[in-house]
């Protein structure tokens, strides 16, 4: 009969293995949505908490560990965020913001993040230029300071 605490044992130690492997893009993802601090800590962390049964259990295969550590940390983010009263940036909307994350912060492909947001690849590109107009729109705002 095999040994059901072996069992458990490897599937930790591969669990430990993910976590080396994503936890500095995890870590990224909560900084640019929350700012860096203690609640990008505590979203980072409870990113790979929630992550832990669901990986013991073989719910969680290793092939989509990446784009389920993205969307529990965009889970995670979100549930701080709502306690906070303002996000990390007022310009765009929270949808933007993780779009604007994952796009320019961590800089995944359009397909990844096609499967982690679960949306269309054009209608990601129509979202992405739509942030980027907006961002320019603000830049140009911004009064430019005179040589002199």
């Amino acid at each position: 009969m095999p040994d059901p605490l072996s069992s458990k044992a490897a599937a930790a130690a591969g669990f430990t293995s993910y976590i080396e492997q994503y936890s500095g893009t995890v870590y990224a993802l909560s900084c640019l949505l929350l700012e860096k601090g203690a609640r990008a800590d505590q979203a980072a962390t409870a990113t790979f908490a929630a992550l832990y049964e669901p990986w013991l259990k073989g719910s969680t295969q290793a092939d989509a560990f990446s784009i389920a550590a993205y969307r529990e940390c965009i889970r995670q983010c979100s549930l701080v965020a709502q306690d906070r009263s303002r996000c990390s940036s007022a310009l765009l909307t929270w949808e933007d913001q993780i779009a604007s994350a994952l796009w320019y912060g961590i800089q995944l492909p359009l397909p990844e993040i096609s499967l982690i947001l679960q949306r269309s690849v054009p209608e990601l590109k129509v979202q992405l230029r739509g942030i980027r107009e907006q961002m320019a729109a603000v830049r140009s705002a911004v009064p430019r300071p005179s040589a002199g």
